[in-house]
């Protein structure tokens, strides 16, 4: 946020900052989401990201106990597999860019709420970058 509290220059930054994602021009080890874990892998019900990172940790013999933490790059998160992240600690070359995306608007949409912006207002905002930008290569 500047010093004039402009949200279309948040948005200008967070447009940047997609485009760097979308080429693939950000290194996956800047993406890693660390969840510390409250209960051993086999008492969680909910197939979530972080039951994913669990599990996965345990079959590469790196079990976490309680209190402990996870860190995981989301690769692909429309699988609902352990294929849908790689552990930090695993070769990472590369993310879910809309994944990614979508976190990148909601820490956008954090900034720019007491100003009454949502992440529909961040969208439209972007989809003018987009539009002008594309009108640029006529």
């Amino acid at each position: 946020m500047n010093e004039d509290r402009d949200p279309e220059a948040v948005c200008e930054e967070l447009r940047s900052w997609v485009n760097r994602l979308e080429r693939g021009a950000i290194d996956p080890n800047e993406l890693v989401i660390t969840n510390c874990v409250s209960k051993h892998r086999e008492d969680y019900t909910q197939s979530t990201r972080s039951v994913a990172a669990l599990e996965r940790a345990a079959d590469l013999g790196l079990a976490r106990a309680p209190g402990k933490s996870v860190s995981y790059v989301v690769v692909d998160d429309a699988k609902h597999s352990l294929s849908r992240l790689l552990l930090a600690s695993e070769e990472l070359d590369e993310y879910d860019t809309e994944f990614y995306r979508k976190l990148l608007i909601r820490a956008a949409a954090s900034v720019l709420s007491p100003m009454g912006w949502r992440e529909s207002d961040i969208e439209q905002e972007l989809g003018k970058y987009t539009e002008s930008s594309l009108a640029s290569f006529r």
